[in-house]
């Protein structure tokens, strides 16, 4: 009897090394495997300064976190119905995590609530949408950047005056909420008249051509916000081209190498940068804990900052104007 209770208590204690020494490796496993990480940016088009600094971003923190990270983004941002068929493409390979910029405020409702009902994490990044799907929101706080600019606008013009807004992408959340937040401002000096804004349907160009007809069409235009980098190189374009300079105070959004050059001629006046950079290495942070099931913040502003001619070469202020971008 002695010696059977002998072999018990030995095998007993053989299993309960062995399913110690499991747990521990199936921990270390666990620990050791990487992150699954699709990201869907609005467009991967390489001119757009801004998307590709918060690429370095991503690419920063994918390392830093251990994330294996496939970016995605379409040719134009005004693409809705090709990022939605990303979307679908990235349910199909059942990643951990999404991170996704919305092209569009409403339309990327369904396919983002069908990534939740997959059991895949949502994380929205830079650009929200109607819909409390996502796990986490990193993004600027765009009402209160519009603000910025309006109080920068309602700041140079001085005495009755005519403005101009111009758009991107119509229905993203990131330019609604800037102008929301222009208006809110401007609203309240009755002197100041909005005619309108204008929607450049992600180009550049039409930008340009938008703002050159608005200042022809209406000579009494003091001022146009351009909503984002392209539309405000776009106007700063024709404010040159239109030899305006001086009389027609231009404000932006972000910080590419053409808007400094803007800012630094004196035709554009201020811009509201982001932080494009922190943007993308904060999305992959948060989605890495949300897929281990860490708490993370349902909302994560991560900034703005106005910077003008006379700020633009403090040393804090360069840090911010000129990231790391890979070449």
């Amino acid at each position: 009897m002695q010696v059977i209770r002998k072999w018990l208590t030995i095998v007993g204690v053989l299993l309960l090394i062995a399913v110690v020494v499991f747990a521990y490796g199936y921990n270390e496993l666990s620990m050791k495997k990487k992150t699954d990480v699709i990201v869907i940016l609005k467009t991967i088009d390489p001119s757009v300064e801004f998307w590709q600094v918060l690429i370095d971003g991503v690419h920063e923190a994918a390392q830093e976190f251990n994330a294996n990270v496939q970016i995605w983004g379409t040719e134009k941002e005004t693409d809705v119905d090709e990022q939605i068929s990303l979307v679908e493409n990235a349910i199909e390979k059942r990643p951990d995590v999404i991170v996704l910029a919305a092209t569009d405020y409403q339309r990327l409702v369904p396919i983002s609530e069908k990534i939740k009902k997959s059991g895949i994490k949502l994380v929205i990044v830079d650009s929200g949408i109607k819909s409390d799907a996502a796990d986490s929101v990193v993004a600027t706080d765009n009402v209160n950047a519009g603000r910025e600019a309006g109080e920068a606008m309602k700041d140079l013009i001085k005495g009755t005056a005519q403005i101009a807004i111009i758009s991107y992408v119509k229905d993203a959340a990131s330019h609604i909420d800037r102008e929301k937040g222009i208006r809110e401002v401007i609203e309240n000096y009755p002197e100041i008249e909005v005619l309108g804004t204008y929607n450049s349907e992600g180009s550049e160009q039409n930008a340009y051509l938008l703002a050159k007809e608005i200042l022809q069409v209406h000579p009494d235009t003091l001022g146009i916000i351009g909503l984002n980098e392209p539309t405000t190189v776009g106007a700063g374009r024709a404010i040159q081209e239109l030899e305006l300079k001086g009389k027609v105070q231009l404000i932006g959004f972000d910080s590419s190498f053409n808007e400094i050059k803007l800012l630094d001629e004196g035709i554009m006046k201020a811009t509201v940068i982001q932080k494009p950079f922190q943007m993308g290495y904060l999305s992959i942070k948060t989605a890495v804990e949300v897929v281990k099931g860490k708490r993370v913040s349902k909302l994560i502003d991560t900034g703005s900052l106005l910077i003008t001619k006379e700020n633009m070469y403090v040393e804090e202020n360069q840090k911010l104007l000129f990231p790391f971008v890979e070449n």
